[in-house]
C-alpha cells in the first residue's frame, strides 16, 4: 500500500507513526510546535517551537493533485499514491479586517514579531482564544502596552467559565486592556478602529481568523471555510481514496482545531486508509495555557491551575517531541 500524506504537522506525523511506510511531504524542514510560538516571541529562540524532521519526510511544496490518476504534483516531482491523506494544517485569514495586520501563523511570523518589538510600545492582539490570551500576557510582561480585543462576551469562549474568568482577571491585574464584545473594523496607520472607539497602537497582531489552507479550495475539494469536508470515517466526500486529518478537515458537525484532535484524527485516517472501518471521535483531554508563570485550563472537563495544569502542559509538549523523535 502506497500511502502518501500531505503535511507533517501533528496529524501527518501521527499518521506516519501509525504506518511507518507512509510517504510524508511537507514544505518545511521541521515539525512546528504551534502552541509554543509565544515562547519564540518571548525569547527569540526558534528551537523552542521547532524539531528537525526525520530523514524520511520529503521537503517539497505541493502544487496540485490529479485525483483521477492518483498523482501528487510537487516541486520535487510527481508522486503517485494508492491512498492519500491531506493534513495540511491551517492558515490565518487577515483579510476580514482592513489594514496592516501582522499574522501569527508560523515560526517566521513569530520571529518577525520578535524583531519588530524593539520599536513598539503598544500592541493590539486581535482574538481572545488561547493564542491571544497567552500572547497578551507575554507582551505585557515584556513591558508593552497591550490591548486584547475579543468579539464575544468573554475570553476563551470554548472553555469553562472558570478558565475564562481566571484569564480575564489575571490579564487585567497585569495591566492588559481587555476589550470584550468589540469588533475590529479597520487598522489605518497607527489608528485601530472598532465598533466602539479608536485606539492608537504601533502594531496589530491577529490571534484569530484560522481557516483551512487555500490549497484545499484550489484542489476543488468540498470544504467549509477552507477545511475539506470528510465523512465520519475521515474519508473525503469527493474521493473515496482520499482522507483528511487535522485542522484542514471537518465533518458536517464542527471539529475543533487543536493538536490533540489532530493527533487522534491522523491515526484514524491512516488506519482507515489501510482498510480499517473506525468511526472518528475525538476527546479533548486537557486545554492548558500560561499567563506569565501561571498555568491554568480545563482538564477532563474541570478547571485546574497551578502545578497540575503545568504538568499537563509539559506532558503534552513531551508527547509531541517524542512523536517526532520516535520516527
Amino acid at each position: 500500500m502506497r500511502l502518501v500524506v500531505l503535511g507533517g504537522g501533528f496529524a501527518g506525523l501521527s499518521a506516519l507513526n501509525f504506518y511507518k511506510d507512509a510517504i510524508v511531504i511537507d514544505s518545511k524542514e521541521y515539525f512546528l510546535l504551534t502552541h509554543r510560538l509565544t515562547d519564540v516571541i518571548e525569547t527569540g529562540n526558534p528551537s523552542l517551537a521547532s524539531i528537525p524532521y526525520p530523514k524520511g519526510v520529503i521537503k517539497a511544496r505541493v502544487l496540485g493533485v490529479d485525483f483521477k490518476s492518483k498523482v501528487v504534483r510537487t516541486t520535487q516531482g510527481h508522486i503517485g499514491y494508492d491512498k492519500l491523506i491531506i493534513s495540511l494544517g491551517y492558515e490565518q485569514d487577515t483579510t476580514r479586517v482592513k489594514g496592516n495586520i501582522q499574522k501569527l501563523e508560523n515560526l517566521e511570523d513569530a520571529l518577525t514579531i520578535r524583531a519588530k518589538l524593539s520599536q513598539v510600545r503598544s500592541v493590539a492582539v486581535l482574538g481572545g482564544g488561547t493564542l491571544g490570551v497567552e500572547l497578551a500576557g507575554s507582551l505585557r510582561e515584556m513591558g508593552k502596552n497591550v490591548y486584547l480585543i475579543e468579539f464575544q462576551d468573554r475570553l476563551l469562549s470554548f472553555m469553562s467559565k472558570e478558565a475564562s474568568q481566571f484569564a480575564e482577571k489575571k490579564l487585567r491585574d497585569m495591566g492588559v486592556n481587555v476589550m470584550l464584545k468589540t469588533k475590529v473594523e479597520e487598522v489605518k496607520g497607527e489608528i485601530l478602529k472598532t465598533d466602539k472607539d479608536e485606539i492608537k497602537v504601533d502594531m496589530s497582531i491577529a490571534a484569530a481568523g484560522f481557516r483551512g489552507p487555500r490549497l484545499v479550495e484550489d484542489l476543488g475539494l468540498t470544504n467549509k471555510n477552507g477545511r475539506m469536508l470528510v465523512d465520519d470515517y475521515l474519508r473525503s466526500v469527493d474521493f473515496e481514496d482520499v482522507y483528511g486529518s487535522g485542522d484542514c478537515m471537518t465533518t458536517k458537525t464542527f471539529v475543533p482545531m487543536s493538536a490533540q484532535v489532530a493527533v487522534q484524527s491522523g491515526k484514524t485516517a491512516a488506519e482507515n486508509a489501510l482498510g480499517g472501518d473506525t468511526r472518528f471521535s475525538y476527546k479533548q483531554v486537557a486545554v492548558v495555557l500560561r499567563i506569565g508563570p501561571e498555568y491554568f485550563g480545563d482538564m477532563m472537563g474541570k478547571f485546574v491551575k497551578g502545578s497540575m495544569a503545568e504538568l499537563a502542559k509539559r506532558v503534552g509538549i513531551y508527547r509531541a517531541i517524542r512523536m517526532v523523535e520516535s520516527l
